[in-house]
């Protein structure tokens, strides 16, 4: 009786630890620095989409060159018009909002999400008014 309980709780474990590892891979959002999205951009097939979370106020007052302006608080699945399969690269002030973004965006089936950790507090490239 004894081995059969430990038989079943080690196939439960590995069962639960397999999901957990699908789970874990199927919505996992990256995280770059400033200096690998500025050679994502530089590097851009046309497969990615770049977009700045911010409000149009802090758009407006310096954002990366050729971004689109997405802010957080309009982002819906009819506002997330990109195709699903897109690289999306995902910026805001400091990482904070952008990761939120990418957790959106998951909900809305869209799976290869890239967060910009630091974001414009960290970006050293040129900067657009």
């Amino acid at each position: 009786m004894t081995k059969k309980i430990i038989a079943g709780l080690v196939v439960l474990l590995f069962v639960g630890f397999i999901g957990f590892q699908f789970m874990n891979q199927s919505t996992s959002v990256s995280n770059i620095s400033t200096d690998e999205m500025a050679a994502k951009m530089n590097q851009n097939d046309g497969n990615m989409v770049f977009i700045d979370v911010r409000e149009p106020d802090e758009f407006a007052a310096g954002h990366v060159p050729g971004i689109v302006n997405l802010p957080l608080s309009e982002l819906s699945e009819e506002t997330a018009d990109f195709p699903k399969d897109s690289e999306i690269v995902i910026i805001c002030r400091s990482g904070n909002r952008s990761l939120q973004a990418a957790e959106k965006l998951q909900g809305y089936g869209f799976t290869n999400l890239i967060n910009v950790q630091g974001g414009m507090n960290d970006w050293n490239g040129e900067v657009e008014y």
